[in-house]
């Protein structure tokens, strides 16, 4: 029994997020799906503590979409530390279970399927939420063939620190930024659509291999078979969709139309026609969400100032850090690729930390690194503005754009109360910049930091300066 409220009945399933049960919910007389949060094995208690504080916002965060493709999220309850997601229970199949027994699905019903789910995205994305577990075991099939997308489980704030557990997710259907631990945004979600639809259509999934390892080998280095099946127009989006560098791929007002196109049975205006990801001639930033696509303008093809994203432990010194901080000897450590991290002493009760995280763009086709970096600046900015204000006990600042910082800058606060406290939690600033084709963050973050001490960007932007200067050099 859960919150003397929820009484488990049997296992409908299970994933790397977590269970998923069927449940009755006595208080109400009705059945729900029940979710039980895989927990990483090997945290300390203070990290399981964060993991089940994260869990239970991005579940409170999900319970605010609304869409008719979206599986409800009624409530979340803690037994003992371990999280559970209380959903509604939708009658109907996975679709990879109507793959398994039907074998390759007709092209307009898999485009009606994935204009249901690109809506649930987009309603997620306005958000500022990502998916991060699009797959067809997450699209459930109703009797009457309409889809609804389900298990925002390991959902993550756009801008945020990425996936609770590192690696949370599925082979085959994570894109490559998420392999690789690279920032991921609205366009990760809308690559493992592409991947969802070509196993629809075709049967199989686009790079289906024995081992996980050789899967993700093939998601980052080799291309997939084009899906015949799916007919030219579908397919060629597929293709496109399944791009490796996300500002490669189309946005979804493109999506949109060649899916409503194929749902009808017709063919889609070619007024910007498709084409395969290695001949995509540019990228666009797309409307108030800032979503990447493509189109067939020219541009420089400029490489920017930097191969490849300069290490973000060599943009600051130990003293520097230490100034900022407010200690004489941080701790380092690259924690993942393009992040590193400065801290106090751990034998220090309230931790702080400086974490610098920088990416380089390429061109992408005919456009420039530098205007692919400054298209997805503005998206950044864009989506994170979107997210002022409070809701329950997180806060988002207004986003504020800061002078002679690199060529632009701009900085938000961020403040979550901790589960046991109406007075303190975890307090950051974070200032992202760019600079030519690359853009560093700078996280500010202090624990057990009271209310009325959230706002304090000074070191942020501090640290910030320091990393613009390093990068002019």
């Amino acid at each position: 029994m859960l919150a003397g409220r929820y009484r488990l009945v049997e296992r409908l399933g299970e994933g790397g997020a977590g269970t998923v049960w069927r449940a009755a919910d006595l208080m109400l007389s009705r059945e729900v799906a029940v979710k039980q949060v895989r927990v990483p094995p090997g945290l300390t208690p203070h990290e399981r503590a964060e993991f089940t504080q994260r869990a239970i916002h991005e579940a409170r965060s999900a319970a605010r979409l609304r869409d008719h493709a979206i599986v409800m999220v009624h409530d979340v309850v803690l037994d003992g530390d371990q999280p559970w997601i209380i959903m509604d229970l939708v009658a109907g199949r996975s679709l990879d279970k109507v793959i398994r027994e039907s074998g390759p699905l007709p092209p307009a019903f898999v485009a009606r399927a994935g204009l249901a789910v690109l809506s649930a995205l987009e309603v997620a994305h306005a958000h500022g939420m990502l998916h991060q577990d699009v797959k067809p075991a997450n699209i459930l099939i109703d009797a009457d063939g309409s889809a609804m997308l389900t298990d925002f489980g390991i959902a993550a704030p756009l801008g945020g620190q990425g996936d609770r557990s590192g690696t949370a997710g599925s082979p085959g259907y994570m894109a490559p930024e998420r392999l690789n631990e690279q920032p991921s945004g609205p366009a990760s979600d809308l690559w493992s659509l592409g991947a969802s639809l070509y196993t629809a259509v075709e049967g199989r999934a686009p790079f289906e291999r024995q081992l996980p390892a050789a899967v993700a080998a093939a998601v980052l280095l080799h291309e997939p078979p084009f899906p015949s099946r799916a007919g030219r127009e579908l397919g060629r989006l597929i293709m496109a969709m399944l791009a490796k560098r996300p500002a490669d791929r189309p946005g979804p007002a493109q999506v949109r139309q060649v899916l409503a196109a194929a749902a009808e049975g017709r063919a889609a205006s070619r007024r910007r026609g498709w084409l395969l990801p290695a001949v995509l001639a540019a990228v666009v930033l797309l409307g108030a969400g800032g979503w990447y696509g493509v189109t067939a303008l020219r541009g420089t093809g400029d490489t920017g100032r930097f191969a490849s994203a300069p290490d973000p432990c060599a943009l600051l010194t130990g003293a520097d850090a230490g100034k900022i901080i407010g200690v004489a000897a941080p701790r380092r450590a690259p924690t993942k690729p393009g992040e590193c991290e400065w801290a106090t002493p751990a034998e220090q009760r309230r931790a702080r930390k400086l974490i610098i995280r920088v990416w380089a763009e390429r061109p992408a086709g005919g456009l420039g690194a530098p205007a692919v970096a400054q298209r997805r600046f503005a998206s950044e900015r864009s989506t994170r503005a979107g997210a002022q204000g409070s809701q329950l006990r997180e806060t988002y600042s207004a986003v504020r754009d800061e002078q002679g910082i690199g060529e632009a800058a701009f900085v938000q606060d961020y403040f979550r109360l901790s589960l046991t406290s109406t007075e303190s939690g975890l307090a950051e600033s974070r200032v992202l910049l760019r600079t030519s084709n690359v853009l560093a963050e700078v996280v500010w973050r202090r624990e057990d930091t009271p209310s009325k001490d959230a706002g304090d960007p000074g070191p942020a932007l501090s640290g910030a300066r320091l990393v613009a200067t390093s990068l002019t050099r």
